[in-house]
């Protein structure tokens, strides 16, 4: 008889994982959209590539670079706000396509990578990027703005919020 509590015992425990590993994954996921959001509303969009190319991956980090997606005239974008430039929408839409097929929910576990090997990234990262005479919309640059944002935030909430 003793045997039926311990069955108990280890099936409560297991549920217990269960929704801790649950809760864990889903605000993995949310942490990783997050991040995806505010890296991409800091870079700037000219071409499309430079925000074509965050793309995510679990285990290795991405090494192919995409091309921009082409969706009419690039306008005059070192005059425009940030998040209105014409190629942004079709190129951001295409980059998140690599979040949502990470499947974060059934393995949060795995080491998650967010890379950009566009060829102007580091020129845009370090403020450079156009050059004059225009001048970097965002000058502090994306990676390590978000890189720094998220370690408070977690750091502050933790990951199991």
């Amino acid at each position: 008889m003793p045997l039926i509590g311990k069955d108990k015992a280890r099936a409560a425990a297991m549920a217990s994982i269960d929704a801790l590993e649950a809760r864990f994954a889903q605000n993995v996921e949310t942490l990783c959209e997050d991040i995806d959001k505010h890296i991409k509303s800091l870079t700037p969009v000219n071409t499309g590539e430079a925000v074509r190319n965050y793309i995510w991956t679990i285990g290795t980090p991405n090494s192919t670079v995409y091309k921009a997606i082409e969706n009419g005239p690039t306008g005059p974008t070192n005059s425009m706000r940030l998040g209105s430039e014409p190629r942004r929408p079709a190129n951001e839409a295409a980059a998140a396509e690599s979040l949502k097929s990470l499947n974060l929910r059934a393995n949060p576990f795995g080491t998650i990578y967010l890379s950009n090997v566009a060829q102007d990234i580091v020129g845009l990262e370090l403020g450079i990027l156009p050059g004059p005479p225009y001048r970097s919309r965002s000058p502090q640059g994306m990676f390590g703005i978000t890189s720094q944002h998220f370690n408070i935030l977690v750091a502050a909430q933790g990951i199991l919020k």
